[in-house]
């Protein structure tokens, strides 16, 4: 399996779009500097179209973990979430944009919990071989990478990056004994 190559942001005044302009006219970063992370005028370093709504998935797993809590944390209510994951059916087929994982995350964390546990045992039904290490009160599960990397069939270093951006979104636990598990939802 080969490793995608990570592609770096693209400074304000450097998109296509807004070449040459001295500030973001939405996050109001001045030229030069990054978009704050989930700013709808950022482009994609990959495919030149705005990055919150592209396809590419061209950034840093770190990155890709900032800009989709960022996007996460701009929903209201469920209603919005829904017609972002309609929208994004309809293009099935391919990788889910940043936006679409934002929308997706907010969704499971608000539905009711009977739902939750219906999705969760769908991923068990859809991963029969991935069984949690650790299962908390709220019915999350905790796997290591080598369990994700198996069951996701993604090289493992992939899985550590994934992680580590996770973890430095604060969405992931270390435990004492080095063993790191991610919170999968």
């Amino acid at each position: 399996m080969m490793l995608k190559k990570c592609l770096d942001r693209v400074p304000v005044g450097s998109e296509l779009a807004l070449e040459g302009h001295p500030a973001c006219t939405e996050c109001r970063q001045p030229a030069g500097q990054m978009h704050v992370f989930g700013c709808s005028h950022e482009e994609c370093p990959g495919c030149r179209k705005i990055l919150i709504g592209c396809n590419c998935n061209c950034l840093s797993s770190a990155n890709s973990a900032k800009i989709i809590k960022a996007l996460h944390d701009q929903f209201a209510n469920l209603a919005d979430a829904v017609e972002v994951v309609t929208a994004a059916i309809a293009e099935s087929g391919k990788d889910a944009a940043y936006l679409t994982h934002a929308a997706m995350q907010y969704l499971y964390e608000n539905v009711p919990p009977a739902i939750r546990a219906d999705l969760n045992r769908g991923f068990q039904e859809s991963h029969p071989g991935l069984v949690p290490l650790l299962q908390d009160e709220d019915g999350y599960g905790y796997y290591t990478a080598e369990q994700l990397s198996a069951a996701l069939q993604i090289p493992l270093t992939e899985v550590h990056e994934k992680i580590d951006a996770m973890v430095a979104a604060g969405q992931g636990i270390r435990f004492g004994d080095g063993i790191r598990l991610q919170k999968v939802n």
